[in-house]
């Protein structure tokens, strides 16, 4: 794990401004419940880490929670969550699946934009916030100026991601790009309708710019397998090829998947190594 302190200003560091989506919570429309069967919960060195960033029990904002992946496992180690998302659809996957779990009373589920959860009635303070594979989606800074209000001081904001930037994709991934672009055209998507955008700064420099500039990183390497039927049902779980983006393409478009998967795999397992990614942002002990 690698650790840096900052100095001087961290608001001195220009940080392009992100764009917002106009529809935050259709991004993942249709996306709810094969969200909770397909996508692969965090690693548990990922997980283990979080539950020590804090006091025991610790009180935790989860930002873009989806249907709870990582809430509902922090949840079970102890941490009281708020889950927080833009699609409603996604929060009543996630209530199901905490009751599912006997986590009914241990998650809030708030449907509210990220950026403005310094404006919610009796949300309170918290001892940290995570943000698990949604930090894209957001606008960054806005974020982690509301969080400056709401994470107490000593408080902690963590951005989780499946795999740390730089480092190699699941192999399979070029030909599912191939195979979007072939039903989709050449524009990801952000949902139906709306073209995904390109972020022009990583996380960890927004994070550095942040008044959460006193940054440590977290990497770990991990094993990850899925079946045949897995890996298609992945696909819905994205905002770029869920159901909902696809369309009356949809039917073509898993053919050509399961084809094309079962071309270069005849065993139908797929296996690769990937490296996880915690960004952990604390404010400056001066303040």
């Amino acid at each position: 794990m690698s650790s840096t302190v900052c100095s001087g200003d961290p608001m001195g560091v220009a940080v392009h401004s992100d764009a917002m989506y106009a529809d935050p919570g259709g991004i993942f429309a249709s996306c709810g419940q094969p969200y909770v069967k397909f996508r692969r919960q965090h690693d548990p060195v990922v997980v283990d880490y979080l539950t020590h960033l804090g006091p025991s029990p610790a009180r935790v904002l989860d930002l873009g929670c989806g249907p709870g992946t990582l809430a509902l496992d922090l949840a079970e180690r102890g941490m009281r969550i708020t889950g927080v998302d833009a699609s409603q659809e996604m929060l009543d996957e996630g209530r199901k699946w905490a009751e599912q779990r006997g986590l009914s009373e241990a998650v809030e589920w708030r449907c509210v934009d990220a950026a403005t959860v310094d404006h919610i009635d009796r949300l309170g303070t918290f001892d940290g916030a995570v943000i698990a594979d949604a930090f894209h989606w957001l606008d960054r800074q806005r974020v982690l100026m509301a969080l400056d209000k709401v994470v107490r001081p000593g408080g902690f904001v963590a951005v989780v991601g499946y795999r740390a930037p730089g480092t190699p994709r699941e192999w399979w991934h070029p030909l599912l790009v191939k195979l979007r672009e072939k039903h989709l055209g050449a524009a990801d998507l952000a949902g139906p309708s709306t073209p995904y955008v390109r972020l022009e700064v990583g996380h960890e420099a927004v994070v550095r710019a942040s008044p959460f500039c006193r940054v440590a990183v977290l990497r770990a390497d991990y094993r990850r397998a899925y079946t045949l039927d897995e890996l298609v049902g992945l696909q819905h779980t994205f905002a770029y090829s869920s159901a909902a983006t696809l369309g009356e393409r949809q039917e073509a478009f898993e053919a050509d998947l399961r084809s094309t998967l079962s071309t270069v795999q005849p065993s139908g397992l797929f296996t690769t190594t990937l490296q996880a990614a915690v960004i952990v942002g604390r404010r400056p002990e001066s303040r």
